[in-house]
C-alpha cells in the first residue's frame, strides 16, 4: 500500500469513528483549570448538544476519580460553545431549566440569576466554560481557563450542574454519556 492511499485509509478510518459520538472518554489532557481543580482528572464523558440540527456545544465531564460517577465527589463540567450566546441569555436560560426541573418561578432566582450573569460572558464559536463543583452549595466558573467567579447557592450542584447531568436534563441520553454510563 502506498503513502497517499495509507494516508486516505487513516482519514477514512478517523471519520468514521469520529462520526459515532458514542460519548465515550477518550485518553486526552484535562483542561489547565480542570486539572489546577482536580489534580489528575479523569474524562468520565463527552456529549454534544444540537438543536434544529446545528450544533450548540460539547461538553465534557472530567472527575477526580477514575470509578464510578459518583456527583457527591469533586467534578468539572467544560462546554466549549460552537455558536454565540450572550452572558444575558445563558444565565436565563439557566434559571428557567432549573425551574422547568424544580418547578417554582423564575422570579425567586432573581439574585442568582444576576450573579450568573456577572461571571459569565458573552461566548462566541470555540469560547469554552467550565464549572467546578466544590460541594453541595460553591462552584467556581472559568472561562477559557480563566476563573471568572466562585458562586454559592443552595444546592447550586444539583440544580446547576443537573441541567446537563440529571435524568430530568433535556436531554437524559446526553447526560448518561457524560456520566460514562452509555
Amino acid at each position: 500500500m502506498s503513502f497517499p492511499s495509507i494516508a486516505v485509509a487513516s482519514f477514512l478510518i478517523a471519520v468514521v469513528l469520529g462520526s459515532l459520538n458514542t460519548g465515550q472518554a477518550v485518553a486526552q489532557s484535562a483542561p489547565g483549570e480542570v486539572a489546577r481543580s482536580l489534580g489528575a482528572a479523569s474524562l468520565k464523558g463527552m456529549a454534544s448538544a444540537r438543536l434544529w440540527g446545528r450544533k450548540l456545544y460539547d461538553a465534557e465531564l472530567w472527575t477526580a476519580s477514575a470509578g464510578t460517577f459518583d456527583q457527591r465527589e469533586p467534578f468539572a463540567l467544560s462546554l466549549r460553545y460552537a455558536y454565540p450566546f450572550s452572558a444575558e441569555l445563558l444565565a436565563r436560560t439557566t434559571i428557567k431549566e432549573i425551574v422547568r426541573v424544580e418547578g417554582g418561578r423564575v422570579s425567586d432566582h432573581g439574585a442568582f440569576e444576576q450573579r450568573l450573569r456577572n461571571c459569565l460572558v458573552d461566548v462566541d464559536t470555540g469560547v469554552r466554560v467550565t464549572g467546578v463543583s466544590h460541594g453541595p452549595d460553591r462552584a467556581s466558573l472559568f472561562v477559557n481557563g480563566r476563573k471568572t467567579c466562585t458562586l454559592a447557592y443552595p444546592r447550586l450542584r444539583d440544580r446547576f450542574f443537573g441541567i446537563w447531568l440529571a435524568p430530568t436534563s433535556r436531554d437524559a441520553r446526553a447526560a448518561s454519556r457524560l456520566k460514562g454510563q452509555s
